[in-house]
């Protein structure tokens, strides 16, 4: 069990090691800033900030809705 626990950990590390490499090898080839996927301004976070609330007085109801 430990061996599990322990081989889990150790690939979580390897995989945060790859991404950050990864990061800081595209941030140097084009010299632009590439935010991280816990930062603010990651390109995730700001669609799921953007996504529209709904309103339901928006909706348009026909002659039928049971509603």
């Amino acid at each position: 069990m430990i061996e599990l626990i322990g081989g889990s950990i150790f690939i979580i590390i390897m995989l945060l090691f790859v991404y950050i490499g990864s990061i800081v090898q595209e941030e140097s080839r084009t010299k632009t800033r590439i935010p991280l996927i816990w930062e603010k301004d990651h390109a995730i976070r700001v669609a799921m900030r953007q996504r529209k609330i709904f309103n339901k007085a928006d909706v348009v109801y026909r002659d039928g809705d049971n509603t």
